[in-house]
């Protein structure tokens, strides 16, 4: 019977382990697809202000919007990433993190590696329909 309940009580650890740990990860993942869409909208609002002023196309200043979304990205101490700005003014957002467990560094794994995605097209919209 002890050998039974040690059993039991190291199963129920590891389910209880995996589940604090596995959804500190979702959140940790959650986060680093948020600073990756923030990094994405500062680099997006980098536009050539003359012509959008004027009514024209919305053109992304690619400099400027690759510093935004880097200098965005620089703030956030824990998180690193890679910004591109593609041809249409696209400028897309890649992070990595960890996420460092706390019950399943028990068994070994101290650390969950987390990403994140973003982009944003820039658009003219002109009463509801893009122009």
């Amino acid at each position: 019977m002890t050998v039974w309940m040690i059993t039991t009580a190291l199963t129920m650890m590891l389910c209880v382990g995996l589940a604090v740990d596995l959804s500190g990860h979702v959140h940790a993942q959650q986060r680093a697809q948020a600073i990756a869409a923030e990094a994405a909208r500062a680099g997006g609002q980098q536009l050539h202000a003359a012509v959008a002023v004027r009514g024209g196309n919305a053109i992304v200043d690619a400099t400027a919007a690759a510093g935004a979304a880097r200098t965005y990205l620089a703030g956030v101490p824990d998180v690193t990433g890679t910004v591109t700005v593609a041809s249409g003014g696209r400028v897309e957002v890649t992070t990595t993190s960890s996420y460092t467990t706390k019950i399943l560094s028990m068994i070994g794994i101290t650390t969950l590696p987390v990403t994140g995605e973003a982009e944003v097209d820039i658009n003219r919209v002109l009463e509801g329909a893009p122009r």
